[in-house]
Protein backbone atom coordinates (compact mmCIF):
# COMPACT_ATOMS: atom_id res chain seq x y z
CA UNK A 1 0.00 0.00 0.00
CA UNK A 2 1.38 3.22 -0.73
CA UNK A 3 2.34 5.88 2.02
CA UNK A 4 1.94 9.62 2.86
CA UNK A 5 5.14 11.61 1.60
CA UNK A 6 6.29 14.93 2.13
CA UNK A 7 7.17 16.15 -1.45
CA UNK A 8 8.17 20.06 -0.65
CA UNK A 9 9.04 21.57 2.96
CA UNK A 10 8.64 25.32 2.47
CA UNK A 11 8.87 27.96 5.78
CA UNK A 12 5.43 28.98 4.63
CA UNK A 13 3.13 25.67 3.20
CA UNK A 14 4.03 21.53 2.44
CA UNK A 15 3.04 19.95 -0.44
CA UNK A 16 1.97 16.71 1.00
CA UNK A 17 1.15 12.94 -1.24
CA UNK A 18 -2.18 11.78 -0.10
CA UNK A 19 -2.22 7.91 -0.82
CA UNK A 20 -5.44 6.36 -1.62
CA UNK A 21 -7.89 5.35 1.09
CA UNK A 22 -6.88 7.87 3.78
CA UNK A 23 -8.85 10.73 4.50
CA UNK A 24 -7.72 14.23 3.81
CA UNK A 25 -9.00 15.70 7.33
CA UNK A 26 -11.38 14.91 10.28
CA UNK A 27 -15.31 14.42 10.14
CA UNK A 28 -14.98 13.39 13.86
CA UNK A 29 -12.10 12.32 16.60
CA UNK A 30 -9.67 10.78 13.56
CA UNK A 31 -7.28 9.23 15.52
CA UNK A 32 -4.54 9.87 13.69
CA UNK A 33 -5.90 8.46 10.42
CA UNK A 34 -5.72 11.74 7.94
CA UNK A 35 -3.12 13.11 5.78
CA UNK A 36 -3.66 16.42 8.23
CA UNK A 37 -2.98 14.33 11.30
CA UNK A 38 0.10 12.64 9.90
CA UNK A 39 1.48 16.11 8.31
CA UNK A 40 0.67 17.92 12.09
CA UNK A 41 2.59 15.00 14.21
CA UNK A 42 5.76 16.57 12.43
CA UNK A 43 4.76 20.27 11.16
CA UNK A 44 2.76 20.92 14.26
CA UNK A 45 2.31 24.33 13.62
CA UNK A 46 -0.73 23.23 10.75
CA UNK A 47 -3.13 22.40 13.03
CA UNK A 48 -3.26 25.84 14.83
CA UNK A 49 -4.28 27.49 12.02
CA UNK A 50 -8.01 28.84 11.21
CA UNK A 51 -8.35 27.24 7.90
CA UNK A 52 -11.15 27.48 5.38
CA UNK A 53 -13.59 25.15 6.82
CA UNK A 54 -12.99 24.74 10.85
CA UNK A 55 -10.81 21.74 12.18
CA UNK A 56 -8.69 21.67 9.27
CA UNK A 57 -5.95 23.73 10.22
CA UNK A 58 -3.46 24.65 6.84
CA UNK A 59 -4.84 22.45 4.53
CA UNK A 60 -6.13 24.42 1.44
CA UNK A 61 -8.16 21.51 -0.23
CA UNK A 62 -9.33 17.88 0.05
CA UNK A 63 -9.22 15.06 -2.24
CA UNK A 64 -11.46 12.17 -2.22
CA UNK A 65 -10.70 9.27 0.10
CA UNK A 66 -10.26 6.98 -2.61
CA UNK A 67 -8.10 9.84 -4.48
CA UNK A 68 -4.56 9.74 -4.71
CA UNK A 69 -2.53 12.99 -5.27
CA UNK A 70 -0.83 16.55 -4.01
CA UNK A 71 -1.98 18.50 -1.61
CA UNK A 72 -1.12 21.97 -0.23
CA UNK A 73 -1.24 23.08 3.61
CA UNK A 74 -0.08 26.55 5.04
CA UNK A 75 2.30 26.75 7.79
CA UNK A 76 1.34 29.90 9.03
CA UNK A 77 -0.93 32.72 9.03
CA UNK A 78 0.13 34.89 6.37
CA UNK A 79 0.64 32.40 4.30
CA UNK A 80 -2.76 31.24 5.10
CA UNK A 81 -4.16 34.52 4.34
CA UNK A 82 -2.37 34.38 0.67
CA UNK A 83 -3.59 31.06 -0.12
CA UNK A 84 -7.54 31.51 0.46
CA UNK A 85 -7.00 34.83 -1.68
CA UNK A 86 -5.31 32.96 -4.63
CA UNK A 87 -8.20 30.02 -3.89
CA UNK A 88 -10.89 32.50 -4.20
CA UNK A 89 -9.73 34.32 -7.46
CA UNK A 90 -9.12 30.96 -8.98
CA UNK A 91 -5.21 31.28 -9.18
CA UNK A 92 -4.35 27.88 -7.44
CA UNK A 93 -4.51 24.96 -10.48
CA UNK A 94 -5.07 21.27 -9.40
CA UNK A 95 -4.22 18.95 -12.56
CA UNK A 96 -5.18 15.06 -12.66
CA UNK A 97 -4.59 12.23 -14.55
CA UNK A 98 -7.19 9.33 -14.93
CA UNK A 99 -7.77 6.23 -16.81
CA UNK A 100 -11.94 6.62 -17.90
CA UNK A 101 -13.58 4.11 -20.34
CA UNK A 102 -16.90 4.03 -22.40
CA UNK A 103 -19.68 3.18 -20.99
CA UNK A 104 -23.44 2.59 -22.53
CA UNK A 105 -25.21 2.80 -19.03
CA UNK A 106 -27.14 6.58 -17.58
CA UNK A 107 -26.88 6.62 -14.06
CA UNK A 108 -30.25 7.93 -12.63
CA UNK A 109 -30.52 12.05 -11.76
CA UNK A 110 -28.11 13.36 -14.11
CA UNK A 111 -29.47 15.57 -17.41
CA UNK A 112 -30.25 13.50 -20.16
CA UNK A 113 -28.58 15.70 -22.82
CA UNK A 114 -24.55 16.11 -22.67
CA UNK A 115 -21.66 16.82 -25.16
CA UNK A 116 -19.86 14.52 -27.02
CA UNK A 117 -15.96 14.10 -26.39
CA UNK A 118 -14.14 15.74 -29.28
CA UNK A 119 -12.01 13.03 -31.68
CA UNK A 120 -8.97 15.07 -31.14
CA UNK A 121 -8.99 13.14 -27.95
CA UNK A 122 -9.19 9.17 -29.32
CA UNK A 123 -6.65 10.13 -32.18
CA UNK A 124 -3.80 11.36 -29.31
CA UNK A 125 -4.50 14.53 -30.46
CA UNK A 126 -4.50 17.82 -28.09
CA UNK A 127 -7.31 21.08 -28.79
CA UNK A 128 -8.15 23.10 -26.50
CA UNK A 129 -9.99 22.57 -23.41
CA UNK A 130 -12.64 20.47 -23.44
CA UNK A 131 -14.68 22.30 -20.10
CA UNK A 132 -17.59 21.44 -18.58
CA UNK A 133 -19.36 23.84 -16.01
CA UNK A 134 -21.71 23.01 -13.32
CA UNK A 135 -23.11 23.45 -9.31
CA UNK A 136 -24.03 20.18 -7.55
CA UNK A 137 -26.94 18.78 -5.40
CA UNK A 138 -26.50 15.50 -3.38
CA UNK A 139 -27.56 12.81 -4.46
CA UNK A 140 -28.90 9.08 -3.46
CA UNK A 141 -29.28 7.03 -0.10
CA UNK A 142 -27.11 8.84 2.59
CA UNK A 143 -26.27 11.79 -0.07
CA UNK A 144 -23.21 9.71 -1.07
CA UNK A 145 -23.37 10.71 -4.04
CA UNK A 146 -24.15 14.43 -5.97
CA UNK A 147 -25.08 15.02 -9.32
CA UNK A 148 -24.34 18.10 -11.87
CA UNK A 149 -26.85 21.35 -11.63
CA UNK A 150 -27.24 23.20 -14.88
CA UNK A 151 -27.70 26.81 -15.26
CA UNK A 152 -30.70 28.09 -14.92
CA UNK A 153 -32.58 25.66 -13.93
CA UNK A 154 -32.49 21.40 -14.33
CA UNK A 155 -35.58 19.52 -14.16
CA UNK A 156 -35.17 15.90 -12.37
CA UNK A 157 -37.89 13.50 -10.96
CA UNK A 158 -40.87 16.32 -11.08
CA UNK A 159 -38.83 19.26 -9.21
CA UNK A 160 -35.84 21.46 -10.34
CA UNK A 161 -32.39 22.66 -7.98
CA UNK A 162 -31.28 25.77 -8.39
CA UNK A 163 -27.51 26.41 -9.37
CA UNK A 164 -25.32 27.94 -6.53
CA UNK A 165 -21.50 28.35 -7.34
CA UNK A 166 -19.95 26.92 -10.46
CA UNK A 167 -17.09 24.61 -10.63
CA UNK A 168 -15.39 24.15 -13.71
CA UNK A 169 -13.25 20.90 -15.21
CA UNK A 170 -11.51 21.07 -18.39
CA UNK A 171 -10.03 18.37 -20.25
CA UNK A 172 -6.71 19.46 -21.33
CA UNK A 173 -5.69 16.31 -23.09
CA UNK A 174 -6.07 12.70 -23.85
CA UNK A 175 -4.86 9.78 -25.44
CA UNK A 176 -6.17 6.29 -26.36
CA UNK A 177 -4.72 3.51 -23.65
CA UNK A 178 -3.86 0.63 -26.21
CA UNK A 179 -3.07 -2.54 -23.61
CA UNK A 180 -6.31 -1.76 -21.71
CA UNK A 181 -7.90 -4.36 -20.40
CA UNK A 182 -11.24 -3.22 -21.35
CA UNK A 183 -11.95 -1.47 -25.09
CA UNK A 184 -12.40 2.62 -25.47
CA UNK A 185 -10.01 3.34 -22.76
CA UNK A 186 -8.72 6.82 -22.59
CA UNK A 187 -6.00 8.57 -20.74
CA UNK A 188 -6.94 11.88 -19.76
CA UNK A 189 -5.86 14.81 -17.97
CA UNK A 190 -7.59 17.38 -16.37
CA UNK A 191 -7.53 20.63 -14.64
CA UNK A 192 -9.96 22.06 -12.14
CA UNK A 193 -9.85 25.53 -10.09
CA UNK A 194 -12.36 25.23 -6.71
CA UNK A 195 -13.22 21.81 -6.28
CA UNK A 196 -16.30 19.83 -4.49
CA UNK A 197 -16.57 16.99 -3.81
CA UNK A 198 -16.34 14.22 -6.17
CA UNK A 199 -16.65 16.62 -9.34
CA UNK A 200 -14.31 15.15 -11.71
CA UNK A 201 -15.10 11.77 -11.11
CA UNK A 202 -19.02 13.41 -11.44
CA UNK A 203 -18.49 15.03 -14.59
CA UNK A 204 -16.94 11.86 -16.32
CA UNK A 205 -19.50 9.91 -15.63
CA UNK A 206 -22.59 12.35 -16.84
CA UNK A 207 -20.26 11.95 -19.97
CA UNK A 208 -20.46 8.61 -19.47
CA UNK A 209 -16.70 8.11 -19.47
CA UNK A 210 -16.22 7.02 -16.10
CA UNK A 211 -12.84 6.44 -14.29
CA UNK A 212 -11.71 2.83 -14.09
CA UNK A 213 -12.41 1.20 -10.12
CA UNK A 214 -15.23 4.29 -9.73
CA UNK A 215 -18.07 1.88 -7.94
CA UNK A 216 -19.61 4.61 -7.31
CA UNK A 217 -20.08 6.04 -10.70
CA UNK A 218 -20.60 2.80 -12.76
CA UNK A 219 -16.94 2.68 -13.67
CA UNK A 220 -15.47 -1.01 -14.16
CA UNK A 221 -13.29 -2.61 -11.93
CA UNK A 222 -9.86 -4.06 -12.81
CA UNK A 223 -6.36 -4.27 -11.32
CA UNK A 224 -5.60 -3.93 -7.62
CA UNK A 225 -9.30 -1.24 -7.61
CA UNK A 226 -7.69 1.73 -6.36
CA UNK A 227 -9.45 4.80 -8.26
CA UNK A 228 -7.43 5.37 -11.42
CA UNK A 229 -7.59 9.23 -10.27
CA UNK A 230 -4.40 11.19 -9.45
CA UNK A 231 -3.99 14.56 -8.33
CA UNK A 232 -0.18 15.10 -10.19
CA UNK A 233 0.20 19.01 -10.17
CA UNK A 234 -0.36 22.26 -8.62
CA UNK A 235 0.14 25.17 -9.38
CA UNK A 236 0.12 28.44 -7.19
CA UNK A 237 2.15 31.67 -6.12
CA UNK A 238 4.31 31.20 -3.94
CA UNK A 239 3.53 34.21 -0.69
CA UNK A 240 7.09 35.15 -0.21
CA UNK A 241 8.57 35.22 -3.56
CA UNK A 242 5.82 36.20 -5.52
CA UNK A 243 7.11 33.51 -7.98
CA UNK A 244 4.95 30.99 -9.70
CA UNK A 245 5.25 26.95 -8.10
CA UNK A 246 4.59 24.19 -10.01
CA UNK A 247 4.65 20.84 -7.94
Amino acid sequence: MLSPEIVAVEKDFLVVYKPPRLHSAPKTKSNGATILDWCAATYPEIRELGGWKAGEGGLLHRLDYETHGLLLIARNSLAMEAFLAQQQEGRILKEYSALVLKSDKELPGFPKEKPELPHLFFEGKNGSPFTITSAFRAYGPGRKEVRPVFPPLIPDAGRSAKTKELYRTEILAGRPVPDAPFPYCLFLRLRIQKGFRHQIRNHLAWLQWPILNDALYGGPSAGKGLLALRACSLIFIDPSSGEERNN
